[in-house]
């Protein structure tokens, strides 16, 4: 069996300039002085998105100089916050606005946050502002789902030649080109957030959050499932959540309809104040009553962690997304073949896929003579 996993890279292939790190983040600053920018999805008054940028720009900075470090409140912001000045530092002489990855910005923003005491929910509905933004740059006023209309045919077969494609981007350009279902692992424009899905479980309980939500069908995608965090872990979690979610309230809904005391237990759960305790009290009730019912889960992390046979990498930094290369190298994948830029990729990949290094099931190809051969087929 043949897998495929494509990064951003195969974008950027077919557009050099317009999917970059470096333009995305520019994108998203030139958005916030158009007539049309959706300040009512993302914020009131756009100004204010690019001078806290510019400020979390100049945080960065000193975070790279480890003023920082004493903010990282938990293992993950540190692991985070080490893998940020691993790519960065040495860049630190010249480094522009633009160089920094906008997913970087939101660790800033969680350092910032923690240095000035501002907490949730203030904290977290910057962070969404920031990520409706960059979802809103990405998108490109829907430009970025043309690029498979320059696909070379060899790609197209290529792309058809295996059993299952998995990609970390949100656009649809192989979907467009493929005969099968394409796994977005970390969302899809095109797949709606269930918080703003009516007919999904969330909203089946009392405090449904689509009762106070106002969706724009112009900006569609930025209600879609889309995950964007800056550290690989916090993907993981939210991925995963939905399968610890049903897991559960199935097991809790069995338990409702044949053991009293539990029962007892989530009758009492739904008078109390707490609104968390109350909805997990409806949702065992609802289960049990309706076993169909369950928490969608959209991002087929499953799936990718339990392939078998071949595995292509193809367009995926190995600065990012470091849960994705954990899953392979715990999969049982028989080779792993990684289409590398430059030999710094070689070195990250050797370092995140050290079971796979120490099995010889690593093979490393060059990404140039790789779209060689794709123009000259």
């Amino acid at each position: 069996m043949k897998h495929l996993l494509v990064g951003n890279g195969i974008n950027i292939q077919f557009d050099k300039s317009s999917y970059t790190a470096k333009e995305i983040v520019l994108r998203i600053l030139q958005n916030c002085d158009r007539t049309d920018f959706p300040a009512h999805i993302i914020i009131n008054e756009p100004y204010l998105m690019k001078n806290y940028i510019g400020h979390l720009f100049l945080e960065a900075r000193m975070a790279l100089q480890g003023y920082y470090d004493e903010f990282a409140n938990c293992k993950a912001e540190e692991m985070s916050l080490a893998s940020f000045k691993e790519q960065y530092v040495n860049k630190l002489a010249t480094l522009k606005i633009t160089d920094i990855g906008f997913e970087d910005y939101y660790l800033i923003h969680d350092l910032v946050c923690h240095k000035h005491n501002v907490v949730n929910p203030e904290q977290y509905e910057i962070r969404e502002s920031m990520r409706s933004a960059y979802l809103l740059a990405i998108y490109n006023d829907g430009k970025l789902d043309d690029l498979h209309l320059s696909y070379p045919l060899a790609l197209i077969d290529y792309l058809n030649s295996f059993e299952s494609i998995f990609t970390t981007n949100y656009d649809s350009n192989v979907d467009a080109v493929c005969k099968k279902e394409i796994y977005h692992i970390h969302g899809w424009f095109k797949q709606i957030s269930a918080v703003y899905d009516p007919e999904s479980f969330r909203n089946q309980l009392p405090d449904a959050p689509i009762k106070n939500a106002s969706i724009d069908n112009n900006f569609y995608y930025l209600y879609s499932n889309a995950l964007t965090t800056h550290y690989g872990a916090y993907k993981e979690f939210q991925v995963k959540q939905y399968f610890h979610a049903n897991d559960a309230v199935t097991k809790l809904a069995l338990a409702y309809k044949t053991n009293p005391t539990v029962k007892n237990d989530v009758d009492l759960w739904i008078k109390e104040e707490n609104i968390i305790v109350a909805n997990m009290g409806y949702a065992v009730k609802m289960k049990a009553e309706n076993p169909n019912f369950k928490f969608k889960d959209d991002y087929h992390f499953d799936k990718l962690s339990n392939i078998q046979g071949k595995l292509e990498i193809l367009g995926l930094s190995p600065w990012n997304d470091f849960h994705v290369f954990e899953a392979i190298d715990k999969s049982n994948i028989t080779q792993c073949t990684y289409y590398y830029f430059s030999l710094e990729q070689c070195n990250k990949i050797k370092i995140l896929l050290p079971n796979l290094m120490e099995k010889e099931r690593m093979k490393f190809v060059s990404l140039a003579d790789f779209w060689r051969k794709i123009y000259e087929e």
